[in-house]
């Protein structure tokens, strides 16, 4: 355990909470607490900033602001210190109708944020869709390929239902179009992303350390999926939950006992922080 915390920063989907719910209840008063002993707290998550990210703090019942929000797998990031949402190396338009070309005829979504949730350009609605737009108040837009590259973007995003013949079936078109101008990782079950290569959260991490002076010896990270790798590693003390994946768990400092359904970041805080 790193000797000085000034920040903590987790993953939202499967580390500080099951996508879309509450926080469970040790982690919600875990945070406070961090809060009130002056430690900085945010999130880092796949998902675009705008006010409907930020304004997470106050649905989730914490009793303060977010001191930092990293979205987009480290492509935008936020801190309460410097104005406005950073938008950091941005997935070219060349790119990305080439990509939409190889994956639209699969059984999956493509889905880009054109304008963060004000303007997502999407394939097709179905139901992952429309809970999105329950969580999210999304305004969505039936696309094509050639419109979605009208524009650079922080990332495509493909969803679909998944099953192990459908994860087989659209790993294999992945695998098989690797390329040095994109780079792909599996976010969530069902999920698969692409990006601008080397574009992680931990690119965003080491931003916002740099530019507020604070040492990543200092940071503590949670998370659980493959895009959250650069963010566990890079941290002064990252941890890993129980439901995460092996990578993730490989380069972890420690793993949580507990998992996100059993509040296991904050039972992890309150026998390894609070009890020092």
């Amino acid at each position: 355990m790193i000797d000085k915390i000034t920040a903590v920063i987790a993953d939202v989907d499967g580390t500080i909470n099951v996508k879309g719910s509450p926080l469970m209840p040790r982690t919600l008063a875990a945070i406070n607490r961090l809060h009130e002993e002056g430690v900085l707290f945010g999130t880092a998550s796949g998902r675009p900033l705008d006010h409907r990210s930020l304004d997470k703090a106050h649905e989730w019942g914490l009793s303060f602001e977010f001191d930092l929000a990293i979205g987009m797998n480290g492509g935008d990031l936020w801190d309460k210190d410097h104005e406005g949402i950073e938008h950091i190396m941005l997935l070219g338009k060349d790119y990305i109708q080439e990509i939409c070309e190889f994956m639209w005829p699969l059984d999956c979504n493509v889905i880009v944020y054109e304008n963060a949730y004000d303007h997502v350009l999407v394939k097709r609605k179905d139901r992952q869709l429309e809970s999105s737009v329950i969580r999210n108040k999304s305004i969505w837009e039936l696309s094509t390929p050639e419109i979605m590259a009208q524009k650079d973007t922080g990332k495509i995003e493909c969803q679909y239902e998944p099953t192990p013949e459908l994860d087989a079936q659209i790993m294999a078109v992945v695998n098989a179009h690797q390329s040095p101008y994109w780079s792909s990782v599996r976010t969530f079950p069902g999920t698969v992303e692409f990006m601008a290569p080397g574009l992680d959260k931990g690119v965003a991490l080491r931003r916002y350390a740099a530019r507020n002076n604070i040492p990543l010896s200092e940071i503590m990270t949670f998370g659980d999926m493959d895009n959250d790798i650069a963010l566990i590693r890079d941290a002064g003390w990252g941890v890993c939950m129980a439901n995460g994946c092996d990578e993730a768990k490989a380069v972890a400092k420690a793993v949580t006992e507990y998992g996100v359904l059993e509040d296991g970041m904050g039972r992890y805080l309150d026998a390894h922080v609070f009890c020092r």
